[in-house]
Parts: C-alpha cells; structure tokens; sequence
C-alpha cells in the first residue's frame, strides 16, 4: 500500500511553528513543522539514539508524543490564525519498529468546534526510499482563540 502525503500550503497558519518548535520538549524531540494546511499538519522528527530503546527503534511513547503534536495542530490549523489548542486525550496503536533515519507525522482533522477538535495521525518512518507506516493515533483537543 502507497500512502500519499497530502498539499501542504506554504504560509499556512505560520503563527504555528514557532509555538510549537519553541516548547522545550519539541525542543528536547527535535521536533521541526514541516507545513500545514486548512485541517492538515505535518511534523517531523530525526531519529537519535536519545529517544531510541538501543539506538536504533524509537521509543513507542514518544511515537505517541509526535502522533499528539500533528493531530492537535491539525485540528488548530482548521482555525483562523489567532488559535491556539491544548491536548485532553489521545490514544496511539503502535504498528511497527520506528527504525529509520526521521519520522514523519501527519495529523488530519476530523471535527473542530468553536471550542474543541477531533483529529487523527499517521506516523511513517523512513530510511531513504522505504517508508513504513509506524503507528495511528486519536487526540482531542481545547481548542481557544489568544487575540
């Protein structure tokens, strides 16, 4: 099975990036936003030997953790710019070893209201040409406007 990363927009909701690649744990991850689009988001992380469990699989914990970051912020990119979100809960099923040289998370939102969202992530890890599909998760979010 081919998966198909979706169009990214460039410049959308760009207020995004830094609040997230400025959190320390992004920081600490190695977290960097690739893009967004209405609804959609893709985020990215290296693999290190720091996160790994013996450096080379990435802890399944923190799969999760980039799981939550591009669902989240895929539910806050369906929002006019000013939007910020907060995790309440997500679940993530690890698929397979995420053995790679980066991992790639796209979230894709599946219901935002004035006050909270729903969205989903695929996580892919990748090794030059070969991607494999690693994990899926579900997160929800609070979502409120800062302006």
């Amino acid at each position: 099975m081919t998966y198909q990363l979706p169009e990214l927009i460039p410049g959308h909701r760009a207020d995004l990036h830094a609040p997230i690649e400025s959190m320390p744990a992004s920081q600490l991850l190695g977290l960097r936003v690739i893009g967004f689009a209405p609804g959609i988001s893709m985020i990215e992380m290296s693999i290190r030997p720091e996160i790994t469990v013996d450096g080379r699989t990435v802890q399944g914990g923190l799969v999760g953790t980039l799981a939550d970051y591009a669902a989240v912020s895929a539910a806050t990119s369906s929002m006019p710019e000013g939007w910020l979100s907060a995790t309440t809960g997500f679940e993530v099923h690890n698929l397979a070893a995420a053995i790679g040289s980066r991992l790639v998370a796209v979230g894709r939102t599946i219901k935002v209201s004035k006050s909270s969202g729903v969205a989903s992530a695929d996580v892919f890890a990748q090794q030059g040409e070969v991607v494999i599909h690693v994990a899926t998760a579900l997160a929800t979010c609070r979502l409120f406007q800062v302006k």
